[in-house]
């Protein structure tokens, strides 16, 4: 029998790094300590980066999203690095260096340690590179004097700040327009702290939308389209858990939720219609949807037919704790009926 791969043993490390940030919350003053010299790859680092990207893409649920062209000094440097114009510990300074400028402009940002990582999958066939930041409050991964790695046999993303992964495979194919089938080659992750606004500017993200923002975008501008339709009950409960079901596939296969497949499945005789609506609208629906399952279960509606009854509500009857099942799971209540409903019921009792 084949023996599976060690922490890591799938991974072709060329390069670490570890910059420190330090900066206090409410503050505009920033120091940047800078590391001599990339890591030299052992053991300790490839346990940390194995670990690292088991977790970001087996536990985590990521933001997708494409370079924004506005403020592009981390597109540039990465490029450079790419095309072999710089090294990637000069690529690191200048990364650090306009990250320090982004956190002198945002004073509730606080610092921390960043971790620029360059690898291989060698089982997908990509190339990658990682940046973290992580607090280090309790000296649990990095060697402060020495701007090392330390303990990393249990890190998980659970103790980064937060991460950023540049598919770099992906983003040379799309550029290249060799690969169709998808959009984006950004992802972030949230551990202690969530995704902020000023990283994302500092790398320049598109996708600026939480999950959760993405999702009630999507979930409301479906309910304007069904209005705006005059969908019947059925059209409207059978479409949106088509969209959930798709949703739901995507979110746990870790792939990017499209608008452009989502509107040839609200509407398959004109595919591009629903895009088009939801694009127009205000808030704008994004063409690559972070999704949020809690939320997407709004999409769903509930349906079941037994001896003597058929119950049938929408999800976000039980999300507004509308209808309730009680804890030994025999009973459900269901709360603000409507009066019709309630008479009905009366003049059965009082008959």
């Amino acid at each position: 029998m084949r023996s599976l791969p060690g922490i890591g043993e799938y991974l072709d490390i060329r390069h670490i790094v570890i910059h420190q940030l330090k900066k206090e919350a409410g503050s505009r003053q920033v120091q940047l300590r800078a590391a001599a010299r990339v890591l030299e790859i052992g053991a300790k680092e490839r346990i940390f980066l194995g670990n690292l990207d088991t977790s970001y893409h087996k536990k985590s649920n990521p933001v997708y999203g494409v370079f924004a062209a506005e403020n592009t000094a981390f597109r540039d440097h990465l490029s450079a690095y790419v095309k072999g114009h710089t090294t990637f510990y000069d690529f690191s300074l200048h990364v650090a260096t306009h990250y320090k400028s982004i956190l002198e402009h945002t004073v509730a940002a606080s610092g921390g340690f960043m971790i620029l990582c360059a690898y291989g999958n060698t089982i997908t066939r990509q190339d990658l590179v990682l940046v973290l930041m992580i607090n280090n409050k309790e000296g649990f991964v990095v060697n402060e004097h020495q701007l090392t790695l330390d303990n990393v046999k249990n890190l998980d993303l659970g103790k980064v700040d937060v991460a950023c992964m540049v598919n770099l495979t992906a983003w040379q194919e799309i550029a290249a327009g060799r690969e169709p089938g998808r959009t984006t080659y950004l992802s972030f992750v949230q551990g202690l702290k969530k995704v902020s606004n000023y990283f994302m500017t500092f790398i320049d993200a598109d996708n600026k939308n939480t999950s959760r923002e993405s999702t009630k975008r999507l979930v409301d501008t479906l309910e304007a389209y069904a209005e705006t339709q005059q969908w019947d009950r059925h059209t409207r409960i059978s479409t949106k858990n088509s969209v959930f079901a798709y949703c739901r596939e995507c979110t746990d296969q870790k792939k990017e939720i499209l608008l452009a497949t989502i509107s040839s499945i609200v509407n398959k005789h004109e595919p591009e219609h629903f895009k088009e609506f939801a694009l127009e609208r205000p808030e704008q629906v994004s063409a690559i949807i972070s999704g949020d399952l809690s939320r997407m279960k709004l999409l769903n509606t509930i349906s079941h037919a037994g001896p003597g009854f058929k119950i049938e509500f929408d999800t976000r009857m039980i999300l507004d704790n509308l209808i309730v099942l009680d804890q030994s799971g025999e009973k459900l209540t269901i709360k603000n009926i409507p009066p019709a409903l309630r008479d009905q019921i009366l003049k059965i009792n009082n008959d």
